[in-house]
């Protein structure tokens, strides 16, 4: 049986070879981009606690990229007349990022059920390349407790649905990922 030897010049050639094929392939996957086709639905439910006067909570619902910043606000429920906007700083992982210009408000909601879709898109109206996110529910009440829910999900072309229960105000959080109707 005869033994080959690769050369140096031959091991580096082919190493440096099966790197860059390693390298451009990994970019070429980062760099697709979420399909106009799917959405993804957020769908939560939020309850308020008996026994005193109750005022409902401000809560921020976005979407933030793998490194944590935040890409796409889906909706700010605050209470915009009087001194309401001083308060918003308790949403303290939402505030933080300081993207408060571009953001719609609306006033704040009573409990019960609600339903929020994200076409893939930026806050400019980019769309995002596939990869991981998280998607954030920030609820913030006076006299009341601060809860904020983060959940990462990887956005491919494949559909997912993931289903949660959180402790606290927040009861129930389901996320799903599919093709448009």
């Amino acid at each position: 049986m005869k033994h080959s030897r690769l050369s140096r010049r031959s091991f580096l050639f082919q190493a440096t070879g099966a790197t860059l094929t390693l390298l451009v392939g990994k970019t070429l996957a980062q760099t697709a981009k979420l399909s106009t086709a799917m959405k993804l639905d957020v769908n939560f439910e939020f309850a308020a606690p008996g026994g005193f006067m109750y005022r409902p909570p401000y809560i921020a619902v976005w979407l933030e990229n793998a490194q944590g910043a935040q890409v796409r606000t889906l909706a700010l429920w605050f209470e915009q007349s009087g001194k309401g906007s001083r308060w918003l700083n308790e949403l303290k992982r939402w505030y933080r990022s300081g993207n408060l210009a571009t953001t719609v408000s609306s006033p704040t909601r009573q409990p019960g059920k609600y339903s929020l879709t994200w076409d893939g898109k930026d806050d400019k109206g980019n769309l995002l390349t596939q990869g991981e996110y998280y998607v954030c529910i920030e609820m913030a009440r006076e006299h009341g407790p601060y809860q904020l829910f983060r959940e990462k999900l990887n956005l491919t072309a494949s559909t997912l649905k993931q289903a949660f229960t959180p402790n606290g105000e927040l009861k129930t959080v389901n996320l799903e990922y599919l093709k448009r109707s």
